[in-house]
């Protein structure tokens, strides 16, 4: 059962107990309001907080930006595993067709994540190592 379902279910029991103490029972007025808190409220702010944070995880989920700069970074690091391991942002931006500062910005995103190196190159440019394509793989 998905967290959304669970906050449903919560927020609808929730909202028949509220429903029900306060239109159908007759209880006692003390009775009533914690009745129509404990079995009420609570479960249906819970079910509702529940299914506010599923909506706002899988929301994170479908940024296309962030999906795109997923895309550019595998492109890289594939790229520079099949070039020895090591690529530089004027590589990747020739080879996968991307502007400078977006391979740029993709490589320092790898370096911050671990899964790329900084080096000094030959010519006085910025070589990024990457070792292996799998995440969390760069030795220093």
């Amino acid at each position: 059962m998905t967290k959304t379902a669970k906050g449903g279910l919560l927020l609808a029991l929730g909202a028949a107990v509220i429903a029900g103490s306060v239109f159908i029972l007759d209880l006692p007025s003390g009775l009533r309001i914690s009745t129509t808190f404990l079995f009420g409220i609570v479960p249906a702010v819970i079910g509702a907080a529940m299914i506010w944070s599923d909506y706002r995880s899988t929301s994170k989920d479908r940024d296309p930006e962030s999906a795109r700069l997923a895309g550019i970074k595998e492109q890289i690091v594939w790229r520079a595993v099949a070039q020895g391991g090591r690529i530089t942002a004027a590589e990747a931006a020739a080879h996968d067709g991307l502007a400078p500062m977006e391979a740029e910005h993709a490589l320092m995103t790898l370096v911050s994540e671990g899964r790329a190196a900084v080096e000094p190159g030959e010519e006085g440019d910025i070589v990024y190592r990457i070792d292996s394509p799998v995440g969390g793989v760069v030795t220093a």
